[in-house]
């Protein structure tokens, strides 16, 4: 026969237990999307530049001009297609970088900043995070002064940015 108060507390220690489990739960979830939405945050961006890089390595050059916000029958003011094609054709000063790594990319500003590099060579370029448009990028790096804790970890412990 059991006493009066031997289940005194166990549903207060169940209900705790529930409430710590409950609270883990929330932090799990909340780191999982805290890394998922520094992982996939430029994802737009980076598929633009390479869906760029594949039209110029296809030599599709009016699909990569189009990516640039221009077209033959609507080139862009500043940077005809002769001039693109002078850059990023077969025989342009550009297409050593088509077989290159994308590096050293960052926000900065409206803008997604990544270097495209081959060998010793980079040649930067720019994408507008609100409209997509690829374009040369004004820097090298983004001249925000902010933390970059990414670079320093690679800087120390991987590849050289």
């Amino acid at each position: 026969m059991s006493g009066y108060l031997e289940g005194y507390g166990a549903g207060e220690a169940t209900q705790e237990r529930r409430r710590w489990i409950v609270i883990g739960w929330v932090l799990l979830l909340s780191l999982v999307a805290v890394i998922l939405y520094f992982t996939f945050r430029d994802y737009k961006q980076e598929q633009k530049l390479a869906g760029f890089i594949e039209a110029v390595r296809k030599q599709d050059l009016p699909a990569a001009y189009a990516f640039w916000g221009c077209t033959r029958d609507a080139p862009c003011r500043d940077y005809p297609f002769a001039k693109f094609v002078e850059d990023w054709g077969p025989d342009g000063v550009n297409a050593k970088f088509v077989n290159g790594q994308l590096v050293d990319s960052e926000r900065c500003g409206t803008g997604y900043i990544a270097g495209l590099k081959q060998g010793s060579e980079m040649v930067t370029l720019w994408v507008e995070r609100e409209t997509g448009v690829v374009g040369y990028s004004p820097w090298d790096g983004c001249p925000e002064r902010k933390l970059r804790p990414m670079r320093w970890l690679r800087s120390r412990f991987g590849q050289k940015p």
